[in-house]
């Protein structure tokens, strides 16, 4: 009980305005009763806080700024290390960040450890600019001891900062897996695949999913060979990428919505070769998009799997939005005969507006307004 009013006393003096809590919270501050207090009595139990209710314990806004004011409480407002980011160029917002992602930084010696790092990141020829890149996306680059094997080993592979810059921002945790027990077999096995160093390397920047851990890679390769995506195909790193980043059952239940409108599992392999991140959507999405594209737009579903990617645009912003233009051009006779409507789809905006809308905008304005206002998530209305 002591350790309960201790925890309350604590969460009442951080803020003497309205306290809100959740009652997960709430909970929470009771866990170090025992296992008879979550049995049938439980309600009882949790009622020893009904003196608070006066203090409105709901909101559960107010309950994370509490937590976070605790959190503040025990953050000093300044310290050694926070001086020498400010001295070393660093915002206040950067600092800031920084300190929450990696808080024992705050403590962190200046003279033995935060000094030395940043002169070892500028020997190995990263800017001062770069380094504040480098420490905000991994702050265990001020941290590590092998920090210069890491970086060196990745930069070889990536060829440039730049590019090994964009790989942190991508997964901040490429540069923590071991080289020789993670990294290096995982890219010795995509060598044994037939992908070269240019490919792994754009692969580290654009799928770096693939690099976590090398049983998962070798599950993972076997069954997209299986799903008969060739391996010198230009869509193989995405296929890896999405199967890496989901559980079977996942990828199951996405290749089940596709089936519950008629899609054979032939279907279902060819869509996946040629859009494997479709998969990566939700399935609610996807079957929406489905719903609206062979229900409302009257689009055949053989259309549909030779145009999988389709399924990968946003339904409110261009679907809908593209098919209604087109219906309108179609209605006025203003549409070249034979012209397959799921085909100005994967048009950039900037194409499909130059052929279809532009030359039709001091004639059927409100039309050209009202694509422009879907586009941007606006109301719209085709008169």
């Amino acid at each position: 009980m002591f350790l309960v009013q201790k925890r309350l006393f604590c969460l009442l003096s951080c803020n003497k305005s309205t306290i809100h809590l959740s009652s997960y919270q709430l909970c929470s501050l009771f866990s170090v009763s025992t296992a008879e207090d979550h049995s049938s009595n439980h309600r009882s139990k949790f009622m020893l806080v009904d003196p608070l209710q006066s203090c409105e314990l709901s909101s559960k806004e107010t309950a994370k700024m509490a937590k976070d004011r605790i959190c503040e409480k025990k953050l000093p407002s300044s310290s050694p290390s926070i001086e020498f980011f400010k001295q070393s160029g660093w915002s206040d917002a950067r600092v800031m960040k920084l300190t929450k992602r990696a808080p024992e930084l705050l403590h962190a010696n200046v003279e033995t450890l935060l000094k030395p790092r940043m002169k070892s990141l500028q020997d190995i020829g990263f800017s001062d600019t770069e380094i504040v890149r480098l420490v905000s996306s991994w702050p265990n680059a001020l941290i590590l001891r092998d920090i210069e094997l890491r970086i060196n080993f990745w930069r070889s592979l990536l060829g440039s900062n730049e590019r090994l810059l964009k790989a942190c921002k991508k997964n901040m945790f490429i540069l923590n897996y071991s080289l020789a027990r993670t990294i290096e077999p995982c890219i010795s096995l995509l060598r044994e695949c037939g992908f070269s160093d240019e490919r792994i390397a754009h692969m580290v920047v654009t799928t770096p999913a693939c690099f976590g851990g090398i049983d998962k890679l070798k599950e993972v390769i076997k069954y997209i060979d299986e799903l008969g995506v060739p391996r010198e195909s230009g869509v193989y790193p995405y296929a890896l990428n999405v199967v890496m980043s989901m559980n079977r059952s996942r990828f199951d239940a996405t290749s089940g919505t596709l089936m519950s409108f008629g899609c054979s599992q032939p279907d279902i392999l060819v869509a996946f070769r040629k859009c494997p991140s479709l998969w990566a959507h939700s399935q609610k999405s996807i079957c929406d998009k489905m719903t609206f594209l062979t229900k409302e737009a009257g689009f055949e579903l053989a259309s549909i799997i030779g145009w999988p990617v389709v399924l990968t645009y946003s339904l409110e912003k261009r679907l809908r939005p593209r098919y209604e233009v087109m219906n309108f051009l179609k209605q006025n006779k203003l549409l070249d005969e034979g012209h397959k409507l799921l085909s100005v789809m994967p048009l950039s905006e900037e194409k499909f507006i130059k052929k279809f809308l532009f030359q039709h905008k001091e004639k059927f304005a409100s039309l050209y307004d009202s694509y422009l206002a879907a586009v941007q998530g606006k109301p719209h209305v085709v008169t």
